[in-house]
């Protein structure tokens, strides 16, 4: 009964999740942890996560919740959302394992990744001596000691501008297509400030009001790394902004696929109230927004001939995307190799001291189809984009990068 009852308190209502498992093995199938080398053994695969969870729930497991035995093996499911499409039994194993990190202690590393919003806002304060420190070996040594990111890992550098004050800065243009409210994330608002800036040019040509509503983070690496509360808060900033933006007429746009993935699915489940519903039934990619003007017959794409590869990134994947971005392309003129590997970085998780060999060695089969074909690549997710960069010798793109250049009103 103690088991019981602290799993109960631990995991609330996904526990039912976790007794209806009926251990088939299919998560292992398509999850990018589960069929690495370093996973044959020891419980390290999906449904061994579960099965584990399942013995202690029967009192056949002597591990304790929260050792660092159980987190270490909680920590092999990065969050990537493949298993959700193939379990027949519906178990919501990321969620599980996200109440389940929770339990682990709060070292400095999870304290900041709880807070990332606050420390990526941080660093675009001062971006140039945040890029120096960066770039110098004493920086990376700070990063990996405080946060745990490998100095060989890749990080990108911090813009002398962010998004989020370029569109407050410069005043929201009239447009006689409506109002959309950016939901901008973190890494397009200080890291790739410029597809940004070309996003809200581009809704703007086609007649759009872009706006900037009050906003945090996404809230992803709160989630994956077990700080929930954290989550949870950062939902509710988000989701009551966005539910004033919606009341007063405005559409939601994302550009990324983890903003889109916290607005439509995470926000809803975490919170489970009317504003998350709302907010989420009002958001839309701008991928989506694209194809309906297309198809409304408001745009068309010049006559371009190009070859790429689309790598399907477990976020767009997650978000039912995939084939959204691959229609745009395609009608914007590219010949596409379609690649569905995991590249190993899943948010920090592939950049972290602890996880990057194994990153590499998740990503790999990806890394080498790439570097075979050698065409420019487009990811809609943006670490998958660092990863793939770091790691190949592509140009490496956002799809949007591909098509707003081809655009034809």
């Amino acid at each position: 009964m103690k088991n019981k009852d602290a799993l109960d308190q631990l995991l609330g209502d996904y526990l039912n999740d976790v007794l209806k498992c009926v251990r088939c093995g299919f998560c292992n199938s398509v999850c990018p942890t589960s069929n690495a080398s370093f996973s044959y053994k020891d419980s390290k695969t999906s449904r061994g996560r579960i099965v584990l969870l399942q013995a202690k729930y029967y009192n056949v497991l002597g591990m304790t919740i929260g050792s660092e035995e159980f987190q270490e093996l909680m920590d092999l499911c990065f969050g990537c959302r493949r298993c959700l499409e193939v379990c027949p039994a519906g178990v919501r194993i990321p969620q599980v394992i996200w109440r389940a990190k929770s339990a682990g202690s709060f070292k400095l590393s999870k304290i900041i990744f709880a807070n990332y919003g606050l420390f990526e806002k941080l660093g675009s304060t001062f971006p140039s001596l945040s890029n120096t420190l960066i770039k110098s070996k004493l920086g990376r040594s700070l990063l990996e000691a405080m946060a745990g990111i490998k100095q060989e890992a890749p990080f990108p550098s911090f813009q002398d501008d962010a998004l989020e004050r370029y569109i407050r800065e410069r005043g929201v243009k009239s447009g006689s297509r409506g109002r959309l409210a950016y939901f901008i994330d973190v890494y397009t608002n200080y890291h790739e400030v410029e597809l940004g800036k070309k996003a809200v040019q581009t809704l703007e040509r086609l007649g759009y009001s872009v706006e900037a509503p009050r906003q945090r983070e996404a809230g992803t690496l709160a989630l994956e790394c077990g700080a929930l509360e954290n989550a949870i808060k950062i939902a509710r900033f988000n989701v009551d902004s966005f539910y004033e933006s919606v009341n007063r007429g405005a559409k939601i746009i994302t550009t990324s696929p983890a903003a889109y993935v916290a607005l439509k699915i995470d926000y809803p489940e975490l919170l489970c109230d009317e504003k998350s519903r709302v907010v989420a039934e009002n958001t839309l990619d701008m991928v989506e927004l694209l194809l309906n003007e297309y198809d409304a017959g408001s745009i068309d794409f010049t006559d371009r001939d190009s070859e790429a590869v689309y790598h399907h990134s477990c976020f767009t994947k997650a978000s039912h995307l995939t084939n959204h971005v691959k229609r745009l392309l395609e009608l914007a003129g590219y010949r596409l190799l379609e690649l569905d590997e995991c590249c190993g970085v899943a948010g920090v998780w592939g950049l972290s001291k602890k996880h990057y060999k194994e990153s590499i060695e998740i990503g790999s089969k990806l890394f080498s189809k790439i570097d075979e074909v050698r065409r420019p690549v487009f990811s809609q997710s943006e670490t998958c984009r660092l990863q793939i960069r770091h790691h190949t010798k592509s140009v490496v793109m956002h799809p949007l990068e591909g098509v707003m250049d081809r655009i034809k009103l």
